[in-house]
């Protein structure tokens, strides 16, 4: 094993003629004695020597004669110079080459412990130095770089050759270090190069770590200066633990030899890293075959991140290639992906970033499967930005995503934290424990983006609880759906976007199963936001649902603060809504959408506005709606009345009694009116039902004309109510009626029920009207039209009738009762009824013909009947307490009568 030649021996091999050979080696061999191997001509037909070991020493008594001496150490080490050695000057240690680039100073081969100050003396000067060694060179003391110098290491014997830093290089002027290991390169100490340049190529691993696993030095113990490219092996990677790298002038760049045959490569940050600069480590894993990049991982374990002011650290994975795979083998194996496996603390200066980045095989998933795990909590601080991006682009086959279990991620001091996933991810984040993003005074994002995407599955997938804390934050999909099983909450000072798929035509649903409860601004948008639970908004919040196709909300939603729902092209889906705050409700339905609420509406405080101004919109209500005070206005073309509802003002007992004081108007804007059930509009200070747009208004169902169980809008204790449509038509066909609990014959004494007032271009009447007050119809620029078999009832009222023109084939009933066609003919058909129960019944043509056909009757009984007309044909029966007929001409076969 040991080898010595000792001081005084010799090996002779010399002959007459020939010199013969020597070999002298072992694991550790010593030489100190002499060799001879001459011949008759030394530099003819001398011998050959051959002095090698692992470890080799050439002591300074050794004499050998020979043709050709072959020193062939496989170790070398620099150390500290030694009182005891007297062979450490420059010639003696590195006897050959001039210093120049093309002509390197090299170490002499029969010294394996080479002197630092030899090397540093020698290298303050712009010349270069190549040490080489078979197996391995150790730095065990301190090296000094001058500007311009250039110092080489090289081990090139085979993969368990290496080169191992246990002592500082530096360089304080921009002097350059390259290190070739056909194996391995262990630094465990500093090379501080400024801006010079550092160059390592290994064939295996490289590693930036303590000596001997020491894993308790700081970071700020080891500081790799400088600016190059650092290259690990074939399937090989870094190991980086507690250092410091500071990436001078274009950067320090980490790379990989790429393989067509082995590219699963394992890296390791672990402890504290420090980076200032330009820092960037590149894996490139992508090769053309799948199984051969499956089971490589990158293990982030880095307690603290520090990135100093302007600097920049890059950490990318490219584990792509042509082929596509479905193999049950890429079960439970790395991916080349990355996991972060502890509480991850990145600190970033602001200006400054951590970027990572995964462009992701494609693989068909297995269980559990990923190409990012988040299994730590994550803190964000300093204010710079850290960004995660992991795409996997395919138009064919669907890969794993990311995967996390974190439960926080903690942003502050107004920094950011970003991740997003592109491609087709079966899922992108799978979240699978409660997870807080608080992001006080600063900002998260997480969420799926566009990319090449065709099988794109889920964006996002929570399988439990997502708090938002602080801050602004952004979570949801651009194409894909996002799913929360759980609940949302968010806290007070946050301002949280729910985003939906809103890439072009993309129409994937945020979906939340549980409640959301909003104490921090809201703002649900995208394509659809499906709520399960109940939605509940806080005082002084704001919830914006600017949704553009769907907002669906199943349970309860309450409103404290300020709501603003605008679907810029679709519709609200809601079940039971109270508001205590402000709440506008806009849609713009496309054809075969309506909105729909299918619950209860309570609004407790100021105006309520349901809106939707697309052509041919339709809103559905199947509940109650209470108005406290202020105004509420319905207003689609279509409204459809789903269920026998009340629409009140007050919101109990209380506050619709008689002695609410409070103020409520009711409009109902539409062009149709439908209704499945019975509608009841009760206590309003003015109820409004009015034509919208250009347009007619429909009220009650075609198929309710002159139907006996035709649907029923009653105003109960109204103030003031209305049906009108200026410069259009209004048709009834359901039964309208006005009520009230005072049977008093004028205004009572709350003030209530004047009356209905019908004001149209024409009137078309196709149900009962009855009212307890007065009924008042005014056409002015057309007719009024009512159906036989109809009844006009002002019971304890009077009816007044004004149109151009009139056609009554019904009944109409009041005290007194009035009919004026102003500028054209009127004319009582055969079973038509006019009555005047209490007063006069006046019926007014002056301009054109009034006709009563054979069959009506018009009765004034206890009142002044009275025709105008400028001709009057008189076919039906007419009486009163007196009667007067006005008219140029009168004819006709009726029996008109007095007293």
């Amino acid at each position: 094993k040991k080898t010595t030649l000792e001081k005084g021996s010799t090996i002779n091999v010399s002959g007459k003629e020939k010199g013969g050979r020597a070999i002298v080696w072992g694991d550790i061999a010593l030489i100190n004695g002499n060799i001879n191997a001459q011949g008759s001509d030394i530099a003819e037909t001398g011998g050959f020597v051959e002095t090698s070991g692992h470890d080799l020493s050439i002591d300074s008594n050794a004499i050998v004669k020979t043709k050709e001496w072959l020193l062939d150490p496989d170790n070398v080490t620099i150390e500290a110079e030694n009182s005891a050695r007297t062979d450490t000057e420059l010639s003696k240690e590195f006897p050959t080459g001039s210093g120049t680039q093309d002509d390197p100073k090299t170490n002499n081969e029969s010294k394996t412990i080479l002197t630092n100050t030899t090397i540093s003396n020698f290298l303050k000067n712009a010349k270069v130095m190549n040490i080489t060694a078979k197996d391995k060179i150790t730095v065990n003391s301190s090296i000094n770089i001058k500007g311009g110098s250039h110092l080489i290491l090289w081990s090139d014997k085979n993969t368990s050759s290496g080169v191992q830093i246990d002592g500082d290089i530096t360089s304080t002027d921009g002097g350059n270090l390259t290190i070739y290991s056909s194996g391995w390169v262990d630094v465990h100490k500093n090379i501080t190069l400024g801006t010079g340049y550092l160059n390592i190529t290994a064939g295996t691993s490289v590693a930036f770590e303590g000596a001997n696993g020491y894993k308790e030095r700081r970071a700020s113990e080891a500081t790799i200066e400088a600016q190059g490219t650092i290259t690990s092996g074939i399937g090989k990677g870094f190991r980086f633990e507690n250092v410091s790298l500071n990436g001078t002038g274009s950067g320090l760049n980490f790379t990989n030899k790429k393989s067509d045959t082995n590219n699963n490569i394992t890296n390791y940050f672990n402890g504290t890293l420090d980076i200032s600069g330009k820092v960037n480590v590149s894996i490139n894993a992508s090769t053309y075959y799948w199984w051969k990049r499956y089971t490589g991982r990158t293990y982030w374990n880095v307690r603290t991140l520090n990135v100093a002011t302007n600097s920049n650290f890059n950490l990318s994975i490219d584990t792509s290639g042509l082929s596509s795979g479905n193999d049950q083998k890429t079960a439970n194996k790395g991916l080349n992906g990355i996991t972060f496996d502890r509480e991850n603390v990145f600190n970033v200066a602001a200006g400054s970033t951590a970027n990572f980045s995964i462009k992701t095989s494609i693989l068909t998933p297995r269980t559990n499967s990923n190409y990012a795990l988040f299994n730590g909590n994550i803190s964000v601080l300093g204010g710079g930005a850290v960004n995660f991006k992991l795409d996997a682009p395919s138009s064919n086959t669907q890969t794993s995503g990311a995967i996390i279990k974190s439960q926080y991620f903690n942003v502050s001091q107004g920094s950011t934290l970003y991740l997003e996933t592109a491609g087709s991810t079966n899922t992108g984040f799978l979240i699978e424990n409660d997870l807080t993003l608080n992001a006080t005074g600063s900002n998260i994002t997480l969420k799926q983006v566009q990319g090449t995407d065709s099988l794109i599955g889920n964006g996002i997938v929570a399988n439990k609880n997502i708090t938002f804390k602080g801050g602004n934050i952004t979570f949801g999909s651009q194409k894909a759906r996002t799913k929360i099983e759980g609940n949302v909450t968010v806290e007070q000072g946050t301002n949280a976007t729910l985003r939906s798929a809103n890439f072009g035509t993309h129409r994937g649903a945020l979906t939340v199963k549980g409640d959301i409860v909003a104490n921090g601004n809201l703002t649900a948008d995208g394509d659809t936001i499906e709520i399960a639970g109940n939605l509940t908004v806080e005082a002084g919040v704001k919830f914006n649902g600017s949704t553009k196709n769907n907002l669906n909300i199943t349970g309860t939603f309450t409103n404290n603060g300020t709501a603003e729902i605008n679907i810029t092209q679709g519709a609200v889906n809601l079940g039971n809504v109270t508001n205590d705050g402000k709440l506008n409700i806009t849609t713009h339905a496309k054809s075969g959408q309506k909105s729909i609420i299918r619950g209860d509406i309570i609004n407790k405080k100021g105006n309520l506005n349901i809106t939707d101004n697309n052509s041919n919109a339709e809103i559905e209500i199947g509940g109650n709606i209470s108005q406290k005070k202020g105004n509420l206005t319905i207003s689609s073309d279509k409204i459809n009345i789903a269920n026998p509802i009340k629409i009140q003002k007050g919101i109990d007992e209380k506050t619709s009694s008689s002695g609410d004081t409070n103020v409520a108007n009711l409009t109902i804007k539409t062009k149709e009116l439908k209704l499945a059930g019975d509608l009841d509009i009760s206590n309003f200070d003015k109820a409004e039902i009015v034509a919208k747009g250009e347009g007619d208004l429909v009220i009650g169902n075609s198929s309710d004309n002159g139907s006996a169980d035709a649907k029923k809008v009653t105003f109960s204790n109204v103030k003031d109510s209305k049906i009108s449509a200026e410069g259009h038509g209004v048709k009834l066909n359901s039964n309208v009626e006005t009520s009230s609990g005072d049977s008093s014959t004028e205004n009572g004494s709350d003030g209530n029920n004047i009356g209905l007032t019908i004001s149209a271009k024409d009137v078309t009447v196709n149900s009962n009207i009855t009212s307890h007050k007065t009924v008042n119809i005014s056409a002015s620029e057309g007719g009024i039209t009512t159906k036989a078999g109809t009844t006009i009832n002002a019971t304890t009222g009077s009816v007044e009738v004004t149109a151009k023109t009139g056609d009554i084939s019904g009944t109409i009933s009041g005290k007194t009762v009035s009919v004026t066609a102003s500028s054209g003919s009127l004319t009582v058909g055969g079973d038509a009824k006019i009555n005047a129960t209490e007063g006069a019944a006046t019926l007014t043509a002056t301009k054109g013909t009034l006709t009563t056909v054979k069959g009506s009757n018009i009765d004034a009984n206890k009142g002044t009947l009275v025709i105008n007309a400028k001709d009057a044909t008189l076919n039906g029966d007419a009486s009163g307490d007196r009667t007067e007929v006005n008219a140029v001409n009168a004819s006709g076969s009726g029996n008109v009568s007095c007293g």
